[in-house]
């Protein structure tokens, strides 16, 4: 009878080992499925945590080593990335991508955001090489055609490049101020030349004709006030004379579209509209 009890209890032992064993191996395998779950909704802390779970069940497990390394891998290109270390954290994402053990779920995950990565970075390399070309032209005192770039520029989405739209659109203001300052003193020095030298001869009166320095300044005013895109989008049609002076109807494109904007006195630059 004792040999009977001692035997039933050794079984018993047994089948509860087993059993143990056979609710550890489940669950080791459900945490690595939950951790691949996680990868393809893009929550990587989630799955290494749940990695590391599945490492502490069975230490010696490689595979589920790997797929913890994959994964802290890209969790530490991401951080890189966000303290504005693109380099290395691209490193990361390819150490990721090509790690022989691990799995192709995560592979698959490193290479779309060093794609991601890589497209956003020839983006940020684009803006930036049109920054520099306005104001390369600005330093050269080619005002209208840096700002020309810049509205091209400014006309991007530039959410994520701050730095760059606060440089472009200080430049641009800039710009403007030398443009109108330059038709100021263009304006000023036709006045000056009109009074101390002698004209040998007069041509007809047209008053349709622009009053020295007022077309320049006038759109200046348009393309600082943001009524056009660019001083080449501007065009005139004539309206009619009144007190011996002509009258443009103004339209500009404004965004890419052209449209009417103002009425302009030719030999004042007085507008309306």
């Amino acid at each position: 009878m004792i040999k009977k009890v001692i035997i039933g209890t050794t079984i018993a032992l047994l089948l509860t080992a087993c059993s143990s064993k056979e609710t550890g191996d489940n669950d080791h395998q459900k945490n690595i499925q939950k951790g691949l779950d996680a990868v393809a909704e893009n929550d990587f802390a989630k799955a290494e945590a749940l990695f590391e779970l599945s490492v502490e069940d069975k230490p010696n497990d490689q595979t589920t080593k790997a797929y913890l390394e994959q994964v802290s891998l890209i969790r530490q290109a991401n951080e890189d990335i966000e303290n504005d270390r693109v380099e290395a954290g691209l490193e990361a994402l390819k150490k990721a991508e090509k790690y022989k053990t691990g799995s192709k779920v995560i592979s698959a995950k490193a290479e779309e955001q060093i794609g991601l990565l890589t497209s956003s970075k020839n983006t940020e390399e684009a803006y930036r090489q049109l920054l520099k070309e306005a104001e390369a032209l600005a330093e050269s005192s080619n005002y209208k055609d840096s700002n020309d770039k810049l509205t091209k520029l400014l006309n991007e989405d530039l959410s994520n490049y701050n730095d760059i739209k606060q440089a472009a659109e200080s430049l641009k203001e800039t710009n403007l101020a030398e443009i109108e300052k330059k038709a100021e003193e263009q304006t000023a020095a036709s006045k000056e030349e009109h009074s101390t030298v002698a004209q040998p001869t007069e041509k007809a009166y047209d008053p349709y004709e622009w009053a020295p320095g007022v077309k320049e300044a006038f759109e200046a005013e348009l393309v600082k006030q943001q009524y056009a895109d660019s001083v080449d989008t501007i065009r005139y049609e004539k309206l009619h004379v009144y007190n011996n002076q002509g009258f443009y109807t103004v339209y500009a494109q404004m965004d890419g579209v052209e449209m009417y904007v103002v009425t302009v006195n030719v030999k004042t630059g007085d507008y309306h509209g």
